[in-house]
């Protein structure tokens, strides 16, 4: 009797396992419709360039008469760089003012 029953138990859940399969198949597909949109009309265009004669690359040496440090060169930058930021603080401090 056991076994009956365990195998009718079987059968119940695989019939109910199949129905529910096909039930979401059903419902997947039935959700999903097929739109079909005509594309979009596509324009031709065509853009036309002048033809202008590029000018030639010319490489120019430059030379330096003095010799040149990097200390000499970072101290003129740090130089310009405190210029600017004292600048900005200053135009700041005027505006506060206003």
């Amino acid at each position: 009797m056991n076994k009956i029953k365990s195998m009718m138990t079987k059968v119940m859940l695989g019939a109910m396992t199949v129905t529910t399969l096909m039930a979401t198949s059903a419902g997947a597909s039935a959700a999903t419709t097929q739109v079909s949109t005509p594309a979009p009309a596509v324009a031709e265009t065509s853009i036309s360039l002048k033809q202008q004669a590029q000018p030639a690359i010319q490489p120019m040496t430059i030379k330096l008469h003095k010799h040149v440090t990097s200390s000499q060169i970072s101290s003129q930058v740090q130089t310009a760089v405190d210029a600017s930021a004292l600048n900005l603080d200053q135009q700041h401090h005027d505006s506060q003012l206003k």
